[in-house]
């Protein structure tokens, strides 16, 4: 079913404004029954993975390695490659907590995530979902909402192979979750209610991702180009190309490389022989209010500026969206689609978008785990069954009794805790209580003379 977006004089005249480029470029939709079928109708038939992390591990060095772990990209070739699965990975504000789950797209790629996420997250609390078709986040009739997505700032001439900020680049000194999910927080006394997901969808690419292809530049060619760069031309210089193109070339003098071109040279050549993913990223609010919906979404979006790399002068824009394109976009979110917006990273770049936060983020309102499993039972532990003797001790429950005759054979049998008021015969069990508080107390006033002797 499709929604109507203007059917009324208001849709139209705020459509038009953004058309001609007044305004922010943020419209909200109001959530009809028709955008929730229309919505939930794109759920995928897939199972998600919540994960509530532990403050004291996760962080972006983990997630270096869990992608690469479940790195299975499509099939490569001369003119491109085939495209690879593609998943989804959410950070979600619902009902006053900030949670994380993923929505693979197979159930294969589920079940290696989650025992990936197992052996890099031990301590975090993982739960799959016993339904399919995950939402992103839940629509009622009445409420609002709005959305963006983010682009690369360079992403022409093969400069989308410029990498953002990540663990390895100097200056990335806070994971940027934490101002990420303040923003998504928003105000604790506000009385509008907002739910915000920042989605991002991600497809590993084919292991030569950074070769370029037949008609495209390589992560190599770029690097040489930024050791070897032209001088901009003037405009004088331009207007007499436009002029005269048969004598002038639009071509820049070659100048010496600065210190900067030269670390941002190595800084893109070191993405030679990583892992790639190709990476959609979104931001997702509904609320109560359809200016707090905007309000909200920009906010948080404008948070991805932590990643800017100041070398590469490489970073995210924000893209408003309202109207059809907001609903496209919406239909991708919730059918966890990816669209192809040139965006290609190295697994460091893309961990950094992509981990399990850890108390670095000093956000109070993630839904940590409050348990560890630090204490788990080891997997080579003595199992009950290798000490228990049927044959002497039977499994029946009638017959598992301290009371049997043959029920000292048994390692670990256990006396009885529990005694039938019949049987008392004038015995108060307090009385016992007090002895044996007695003797414990006893048995300690011996131990610290024997401390104190010794």
């Amino acid at each position: 079913m499709e929604v109507e977006l203007d059917g009324t004089r208001e849709s139209n005249r705020v459509s038009t404004r953004q058309k001609l480029g007044l305004g922010d470029g943020y419209e909200a939709l109001e959530v009809t029954p028709e955008l929730i079928e229309q919505l939930y109708g794109e759920l995928p038939e897939r199972k998600s993975i919540a994960v509530q992390p532990s403050k004291d591990g996760g962080g972006p060095k983990d997630a270096i390695d869990l992608l690469t772990a479940v790195h299975n990209p499509g099939r490569g070739g001369i003119f491109g490659s085939a495209d690879g699965p593609t998943h989804s990975f959410e950070m979600r504000y619902i009902n006053g907590l900030v949670g994380f789950q993923w929505v693979m797209a197979t159930t294969e790629a589920q079940k290696q995530m989650q025992r990936q996420l197992e052996t890099f997250y031990p301590d975090a609390h993982i739960d799959v979902s016993e339904h399919d078709r995950p939402a992103l986040l839940p629509l009622e009739e009445g409420r609002y909402v709005a959305g963006a997505y983010l682009r690369l700032r360079k992403r022409s001439d093969g400069k989308h192979l410029y990498p953002i900020k990540h663990m390895d680049i100097e200056g990335f000194e806070n994971d940027p979750y934490g101002s990420i999910t303040a923003e998504m927080i928003g105000e604790r006394e506000s009385d509008t209610e907002t739910d915000l997901s920042v989605q991002t969808i991600f497809e590993p690419a084919p292991s030569d991702w950074w070769k370029g292809g037949l008609l495209s530049s390589s992560i190599d060619d770029i690097a040489d180009e930024l050791k070897s760069p032209r001088k901009d031309e003037s405009f004088l210089h331009a207007l007499k190309y436009e002029l005269f193109p048969e004598k002038y070339e639009l071509v820049g003098q070659e100048r010496e490389a600065s210190n900067k071109d030269k670390q941002a040279s190595n800084i893109v050549r070191e993405q030679r022989g990583e892992k790639g993913f190709r990476l959609n990223l979104r931001i997702i609010g509904v609320s109560d209010d359809p200016d707090t919906a905007v309000r909200r979404v920009a906010e948080t979006a404008q948070q991805f500026d932590g990643y800017y790399e100041s070398k590469t002068e490489q970073g995210f824009e924000v893209v408003p969206l309202y109207d059809k394109p907001l609903l496209t976009e919406l239909e991708r979110a919730y059918g966890r689609t990816r669209a192809d917006r040139k965006m290609i990273m190295g697994v460091r770049g893309a961990a950094g978008l992509i981990h399990i936060p850890n108390d670095d983020i000093n956000t109070q309102d993630v839904d940590w785990s409050l348990t560890s499993h630090a204490g788990d039972v080891p997997a080579n532990a003595p199992r009950f069954s290798e000490y228990h003797d049927p044959e002497t001790v039977p499994w029946e429950k009638e017959l598992r009794s301290v009371g049997l005759e043959n029920a000292d054979h048994w390692e670990y049998d256990i006396p009885a805790t529990w005694t039938d008021p019949e049987e008392y015969d004038g015995w108060n069990p307090g009385t016992d209580r007090q002895e044996g508080s007695d003797d414990r107390e006893l048995d300690r006033d011996q131990e610290r003379e024997q401390e104190v002797s010794a």
